[in-house]
């Protein structure tokens, strides 16, 4: 009987123990897949950060974004100039004909297009293959069909200095690395040339009237609310347009040019040499004072446009100030100070040659 009893307790003990057993290796086991589980969830939100784009939108991004698909053709030089094009997956055709920006950077020639025009119509699938880990656009059905589709997108955009300036430093916050500090030193840069400027200007009432053609018509400028206005007026001038119309991007008559009688035309425009012919051969122009008095300029083009939302609006403020104001700005060496800008900002060294040709609209 004894030893029955002995032998019941030490089965209940024995299976006790291997109970306790069990449950502490359970136990055990739910803490390590707890902390690894902790530890996955920790790692995954070390690999992201936020960033509230231009609308203020919060837009989730991998830490190291390593491939950029940009459909913003003004905002494909802003990322050029931040972070050349080690990053830029995607761009558009406009970028890719401009010589300036294809010479500086051969790269260009290969990335693939993924919009025809910026604002254009876009594939949401060839985008997905490409899986970048954002795309960067200026148009908002394009944000949004990149969105559905369950790509990351920030949206940027700008119409005058001051966008100009927070879209270059939200570009560099978006691409990460090196690029804020760039932005930054951008940012210096051209609030330093607008000071320049002003400082220059001081005293200076004589204020010509500039008439900005852009687009394909001579008849095509921007009225008062524009990035060509701010520049300018910045340089010491008057938009003559900015009395005949607000808006952006619009068409004049040759009667509204006639009555506004601008003293120099600024032809701002890929199409400067067919414009200018036109309208030196147009009788219809030869009583405007900027065509008697021979006063016609090809504004230069560079990676961009420099007359349109292009991070080059810094060298155009001393460009436009040199022409409008000659005397104030002797010492000013233009060709120098490009090149000095493609060095600092693309670390490209133009030779003075082709510093001289973008001056004066040609292609390299």
């Amino acid at each position: 009987m004894k030893k029955r009893k002995w032998k019941k307790i030490g089965l209940v003990l024995g299976t006790a123990l291997l109970a306790l057993s069990i449950t502490g290796c359970s136990s055990s086991t739910s803490k390590s897949s707890s902390a690894a589980t902790g530890s996955s969830t920790s790692s995954k939100q070390a690999a992201t950060r936020k960033v509230k784009d231009m609308a203020g939108t919060e837009v989730t991004l991998p830490k190291k974004v390593d491939k950029v698909i940009n459909l913003w053709s003004a905002n494909n030089q802003v990322q050029m100039l931040l972070s050349g094009t080690d990053q830029l997956a995607g761009t558009t055709e406009i970028n890719k004909q401009l010589p300036w920006a294809t010479l500086v950077f051969p790269k260009l020639k290969d990335i693939p297009s993924y919009s025809p025009k910026s604002g254009g119509a876009i594939n949401a699938e060839e985008i997905l293959k490409a899986d970048p880990s954002v795309v960067i656009a200026s148009d908002e059905n394009q944000i949004k069909t990149v969105r559905d589709a369950g790509a990351t997108a920030a949206f940027v955009n700008f119409r005058d200095f001051k966008g100009l300036k927070e879209t270059v430093t939200k570009t560099g916050e978006i691409l990460g690395g090196a690029a804020p500090k760039k932005a930054d030193k951008f940012v210096t840069y051209f609030d330093k040339n607008l000071s320049y400027v002003q400082d220059k200007l001081k005293g200076v009432t004589d204020k010509p009237k500039v008439y900005e053609i852009q687009g394909t018509s001579p008849l095509g400028t921007d009225g008062k609310t524009s990035i060509a206005t701010e520049w300018i007026e910045a340089a010491g001038g008057e938009n003559a347009m900015s009395g005949v119309t607000d808006q952006n991007m619009t068409n004049v008559t040759m009667e509204q040019v006639l009555q506004a009688k601008p003293d120099v035309i600024i032809l701002g425009t890929q199409n400067a040499a067919k414009i200018k012919d036109q309208i030196e051969n147009d009788p219809d122009w030869q009583s405007v004072p900027a065509v008697a008095n021979k006063k016609i300029y090809t504004n230069p083009i560079g990676t961009f446009l420099w007359s349109r939302y292009s991070c080059e609006e810094a060298l155009q403020v001393l460009w436009v100030a040199q022409l409008l104001h000659p005397d104030q700005f002797k010492d000013l060496d233009m060709k120098k100070e490009v090149q000095k800008f493609y060095k600092d900002f693309y670390d490209f060294d133009l030779t003075e040659e082709q510093a001289q040709k973008m001056l004066d609209g040609q292609n390299p």
